[in-house]
């Protein structure tokens, strides 16, 4: 039966793929806002595990020549140890503050990369190193492991084919492990998988739409959306922030 909450799911997991299927990011961005909506959070964190995983296969199968593997590969490795750094600074520091901070920060050098000014380092190779080690320290203390890797794909100019499929490729790699992680933990049940099952099919056809615009998008507009998605996922972290400080 076709009720309002599945009807928001649906939309949610259209225009998920729609941004994914453009960029090879912003899944979580786009989807957990309308999700929440419907869902209570860890069926959202499953179903958009479950959207990554598939939409960003998709984009890996049709741009694997465009992806910069090696690059991908070295973003990955610090995204692990990352990972539990941020767990453990979770632990000892209020998410308000890291998310403000953050978020500031984020929305600071996105501004920047706009006027074109690479930021230093980043065509270096401890440039992989920092933004996979602090995409995965965001992932697990904010939430927010995307900006990161676009600020260091965008300040090394990768053409916008290679930026779609490099960042899809890193953040596939990351929905596994996610993927991995909840199932570990007992936290997918089996009307989580019928739901996803339900969405998935919706998901992938935003992908497809996203894909077709990608081919009528200019370098330069590709640039400004992207960086765009950033200054939003940095400019929603700190109102979300200051709304719960002020609460």
């Amino acid at each position: 039966m076709l009720t309002w909450g599945l009807l928001v799911a649906l939309l949610a997991a259209l225009l998920a793929g729609t941004v994914t299927g453009l960029t090879g990011f912003g899944l979580a961005l786009i989807s957990t806002p309308l999700l929440l909506f419907v869902y209570e959070p860890r069926t959202v964190v499953v179903l958009t595990v479950f959207f990554s995983v598939f939409i960003n296969i998709a984009v890996v199968r049709d741009s694997w020549q465009e992806a910069r593997r090696p690059l991908a590969l070295a973003l990955l490795l610090p995204s692990v140890v990352g990972v539990v750094l941020g767990a453990e600074v979770l632990r000892i520091v209020d998410p308000i503050y890291i998310r403000l901070a953050v978020g500031a920060v984020v929305v600071l050098s996105a501004l920047i990369l706009m006027r074109d000014v690479r930021l230093p380092g980043a065509g270096t190779r401890w440039g992989p190193l920092v933004a996979g080690s602090a995409s995965g320290a965001l992932s697990t203390s904010t939430g927010l492991a995307g900006p990161p890797i676009v600020l260091l794909l965008a300040s090394r100019g990768l053409p916008k084919a290679e930026f779609r499929s490099t960042s899809a490729l890193y953040f596939l790699a990351m929905s596994l492990v996610g993927l991995l992680v909840l199932a570990g933990r007992g936290l997918i049940d089996g009307g989580d998988l019928q739901l996803a099952l339900v969405l998935v099919p919706a998901a992938i056809v935003g992908k497809i739409v996203g894909t077709a615009f990608l081919k009528k998008v200019s370098e330069r507009a590709f640039r400004a959306v992207s960086l765009g998605l950033v200054i939003l996922t940095g400019a929603l972290g700190v109102a979300t922030a200051l709304w719960a400080l002020v609460g």
